[in-house]
């Protein structure tokens, strides 16, 4: 701005140094003595114009020379460097995840996340929580969760899934909504801290709703009333060191398992599955022991690691082995 400023004064006042300048002249000779290449002797009132014009042109040199010493100084170019390189490399992301929020929920989600190799970007406004991300190599964009570009920064559009963990139910379903706007197949998993959000977030088009103090509460007293291992010691079941997790499913599921004693299939053995509670219309049945035969529309509480239900599903679901043989086919 001050070197286009200079150009118009200069020009100018050559123009009312000597009127029989016309305006494109007195625009060559202002670009000459600012360049420093020579011009012709000035005389008379061409030369006031002439000084000042060199006056001025040193004054801008320095000062851009100045702020360009700032600029690398003060880092930013390193800056300007390192968000360049990450733009890059988010805008290569195919099927990748995106995390809104870095509490304590987003903390955890990242962590999991990068300790399994699954890429995915986080999206934060807060520039102290930002800070901490990039010190763990997260790929981040900053911004508002309520603006769409934001998103499109993220490549919402490759993206598979998202994780809404602000603190505020509000902010989650505004958020579940910008993301299902943009693609009907996105997995959405938002975080609801009033249980009773959990039907607005379904509507809003989340795919699934944790409540943390819900969940927190539900796993204490699985924690207290039923045996996750037996004479071994209790653990907490989102413990990183022991992926342990709780699930439920209709007898249906596991076909095999139906109208047999749990000792004959060896559940626990053979998937690692625990069957810590077994539910029949209204009554729950703790610990069932190892004759305890499974009927028709009973519920199990299963409890081990993440990738038990699909061992579960391999050798007693209906298109098992022993299924298919049961069925004679």
């Amino acid at each position: 701005m001050l070197l286009f400023a200079l150009i118009a004064i200069g020009t100018i006042g050559f123009v009312v140094a000597d009127p029989e300048h016309s305006l494109f002249h007195a625009f060559y000779l202002t670009l000459i003595v600012l360049t420093t290449v020579g011009m012709e002797a000035a005389e008379g009132h061409e030369r006031i114009v002439a000084s000042i014009l060199m006056i001025g042109g040193i004054f801008t040199t320095i000062y851009a020379a100045g702020t360009l010493v700032t600029f690398i100084v003060d880092g930013e170019l390193t800056r300007f460097i390192k968000k360049r390189k990450l733009m890059t490399r988010i805008s290569k992301f195919q099927d990748h995840y995106l995390v809104v929020g870095f509490g304590r929920m987003g903390r955890a989600l990242c962590a999991t996340l990068q300790e399994k190799g699954v890429p995915f970007v986080l999206i934060e406004r807060d520039p102290k929580r930002l800070y901490a991300a990039e010190e763990l190599g997260y790929a981040i964009v900053q911004g508002d969760a309520h603006d769409e570009k934001v998103y499109e920064t993220a490549g919402i559009e490759r993206a598979k899934g998202l994780a809404t963990c602000l603190p505020g139910d509000a902010d989650n379903v505004y958020v579940t909504l910008t993301a299902r706007g943009f693609s009907e197949d996105l997995n959405i998993i938002a975080r609801a801290e009033d249980e009773r959000t959990h039907t607005k977030l379904i509507r809003a088009g989340a795919d699934r709703v944790v409540c943390p103090p819900v969940l927190s509460a539900g796993k204490a007293v699985a924690m207290m009333v039923t045996p996750i291992v037996d004479h071994g010691p209790h653990c907490d079941i989102t413990s990183p060191d022991t992926p342990i997790e709780l699930f439920n499913a209709p007898i249906e599921d596991f076909p095999v398992l139906l109208n047999k004693p749990l000792a004959e299939n060896h559940v626990r053995t053979r998937t690692g599955m625990t069957v810590v509670a077994i539910d029949r219309g209204k009554k729950r049945d703790l610990n069932p022991t190892a004759l305890f035969t499974p009927q028709a529309g009973d519920q199990l509480v299963l409890v081990g690691p993440p990738n038990g239900m699909k061992r579960m599903a391999y050798l007693f679901g209906p298109k098992s082995e022993a299924a298919l043989a049961e069925a004679g086919v």
